[in-house]
């Protein structure tokens, strides 16, 4: 490979803080309010101009309850502003999970407004270049911004990037994953009384989708039926009674991490989106008023970078009875648990990892990347990196009940 050498340049420190919280997705959040919450004095990074991750940037604006520790709360904020409601003749698969539906402009409005009445510090538009080590532990976190190239100053860390951006940089253990992409949209103007008449509920778009290539009538080649949890071609009411959210078909085989790569699934789910929404407005009665309203800011990438943890629970661990070393439990009515290690990247001392890059089986992963499950993790990462800060300790040096007897604190039901 060809190179360019670059000068030696002394990069300037802009902030110093305790903990650093890279991501501003629900994850990163709630890691930042609850470290927040017990004193520590908490910098946020975001590298778009709003909150929320996938859920308001990729439009993944669906989720299972939010009703345990911080998801409650965030739950009821939106709930109280009639912006968080069951999703609606959506289909066997969301009936079973009990599917919610969440304005994604109130989203980004209440996660804002929590880090601010918890006195955190947010720096958006802040890309993660980098990272200064000393030994195992992280020293500060090089950044690209229109000011140039910065630094900041920390003494421990929350990796809620989504991507493992921080432990890739801090040179910690991953694997690679190459899992089903997506570009989300939604459309207004439907008739979506006419349209549960014709087809009974809206998963059965994608029986409609299937028939109309088998047909010919519309050129599509992504998949449309589920992996990884993504189910292929769907939709979902949302909060307003016009309002839908569109599954655009899965796009296999892209490396998120790879920019050309992700440049080809921008395109190819975007063409494919057009013509999805083109076929319903033409073919299907109730859209033939309907139109796109707004496609997501980023194709929905669902795994990359997964870190090789102290732990990498199976589905079977994760669905087992309460272990001594669990710490999230993000559903009230669910036993799914995570256990500690699952958090911690190996080589790093000072770093705890939070959302859906944490350390799992395959065949658990698809279940660890919604929603309540980031919040969860976020929550007991953020909880995890106060106490250690409090402490004097590395993350690692932390007994798990301690963790959870602080979450219990915050609301968590273990």
């Amino acid at each position: 490979m060809d190179h360019i050498r670059e000068p030696e340049r002394h990069t300037p420190v802009v902030a110093e803080t305790d903990l650093l919280v890279c991501g501003g997705g629900f994850a990163g959040v709630a890691a930042a309010v609850c470290a927040a919450r017990l004193g520590a004095r908490v910098l946020l990074l975001e590298r778009y101009g709003f909150l929320g991750g996938l859920a308001t940037g990729g439009l993944v604006i669906t989720t299972p309850p939010l009703d345990n520790g911080i998801n409650r709360e965030i739950g009821e904020r939106l709930r109280g502003r009639g912006v968080y409601v069951p999703c609606r003749d959506s289909g066997e698969e969301f009936d079973t999970l009990g599917m919610h539906a969440i304005d994604p402009e109130f989203v980004k409005y209440e996660l804002q407004t929590m880090l601010r009445e918890a006195a955190v510090t947010l720096q958006l538009h802040t890309l993660v270049a980098g990272v200064a080590r000393e030994g195992r532990r992280i020293i500060g976190v090089l950044t690209e911004t229109k000011a140039g190239r910065q630094a900041i100053r920390c003494r421990a860390l929350v990796d809620a990037s989504g991507d493992a951006d921080l432990s890739f940089h801090a040179g910690a253990p991953f694997r690679l994953l190459r899992k089903p992409m997506t570009l989300m949209f939604n459309m207004v103007g439907v008739d979506t009384k006419r349209v549960l008449s014709r087809i009974g509920n809206l998963g059965r778009l994608r029986d409609l989708v299937k028939e109309a290539i088998g047909r010919g009538d519309i050129k599509f080649t992504l998949g449309t039926d589920t992996d990884f949890g993504a189910p292929g071609v769907n939709a979902a009411q949302l909060v307003y009674d016009d309002e839908i959210n569109v599954w655009s078909g899965n796009l296999p085989g892209i490396d998120g991490t790879d920019p050309v790569e992700l440049t080809r699934a921008e395109m190819v789910t975007r063409d494919h989106a057009m013509a999805l929404a083109a076929y319903l407005i033409a073919k299907v009665p109730g859209f033939e008023k309907a139109r796109i309203e707004y496609t997501a800011t980023q194709v929905g990438v669902r795994a990359t970078r997964q870190i090789v943890g102290h732990v990498m629970p199976s589905a079977r661990d994760v669905r087992a009875s309460e272990g001594p070393d669990t710490v999230a439990k993000p559903y009230a009515h669910d036993a799914m648990r995570i256990p500690f290690g699952a958090l911690l990247p190996q080589g790093v001392e000072n770093l705890v990892v939070a959302g859906r890059c944490l350390s799992a089986e395959d065949g658990i992963l698809g279940q660890l990347r919604l929603i309540p499950v980031c919040s969860a993790t976020g929550q007991a990462a953020g909880v995890a990196a106060a106490l250690a800060l409090a402490q004097g300790k590395a993350p690692a040096e932390l007994e798990p009940p301690a963790i959870r007897k602080v979450l219990a604190s915050q609301g968590v039901e273990f």
